[in-house]
């Protein structure tokens, strides 16, 4: 066993840094995403993404892993207000960031994401975010992101290949660099598990998705 003697209180110390931050959370309507997330058509979309990676995981002889319809919903939302908020907000591509909290169990149910960037020095302090968080602002960002889901430059490619997988390992549908990509930095799961037609609809099913009734452009 490692054993050192106790430090002084002048030298009991540890080395850290100030982060500046901001962010916009938001969360999706329980009581609707239920509703979607138990139609047949969403859980077999899903169980697409679930059953690429679960042949990735058993040739690495990693643990296979269950893909949810909200996850994969969320996760593409996140990937596309953040792909509109560099736009708008003139941000780097690399300096946005997301946070998923998505859960199905009873005691923790959740469906939410924080889209943040955070830096020591002032980029972490622009504003840009929480002025974008505000009512007016913020319709405006999700129907811009949602109205540029319906349609990447390299549809009908990207839509149709997706039904074979496509991007890192196999693990995304409908999305690609052109539409539903970041930096790796900038995402949690490594530009996997994401999927327009989960979002807005497919060409071959328009209504399959979340927001295919709303924010239409």
């Amino acid at each position: 066993m490692l054993r050192r003697t106790s430090l002084t209180p002048a030298q009991d110390w540890l080395p850290a840094y100030v982060v500046k931050g901001e962010g916009i959370y938001f969360e999706l309507d329980g009581a609707r995403l239920a509703a979607w997330e138990g139609r047949a058509e969403v859980q077999a979309r899903a169980q697409l993404i679930t059953d690429h990676y679960g042949s990735v995981a058993s040739q690495r002889g990693l643990l296979g892993r269950a893909i949810s319809p909200r996850f994969v919903l969320l996760h593409t939302v996140s990937h596309l207000l953040i792909n509109e908020l560099i736009f708008a907000c003139g941000y780097s591509s690399a300096s946005l960031r997301e946070r998923l909290y998505v859960s199905e169990s009873t005691e923790r149910n959740m469906a939410g994401a924080l889209i943040y960037t955070a830096a020591g020095d002032s980029e972490g302090t622009m504003g840009g975010l929480v002025r974008m968080a505000r009512p007016d602002n913020v319709r405006q960002v999700f129907a811009s992101a949602l109205a540029d889901a319906h349609w990447c430059s390299t549809d009908p490619v990207c839509m149709d290949a997706g039904k074979n997988g496509q991007g890192p390992d196999s693990c995304n549908l409908a999305a690609c660099h052109a539409c539903g990509l970041l930096p790796e930095t900038s995402c949690e799961e490594f530009n996997r598990f994401l999927d327009r037609g989960l979002v807005v609809g497919t060409l071959d099913d328009p209504n399959l998705g979340y927001f295919s009734d709303t924010f239409t452009g």
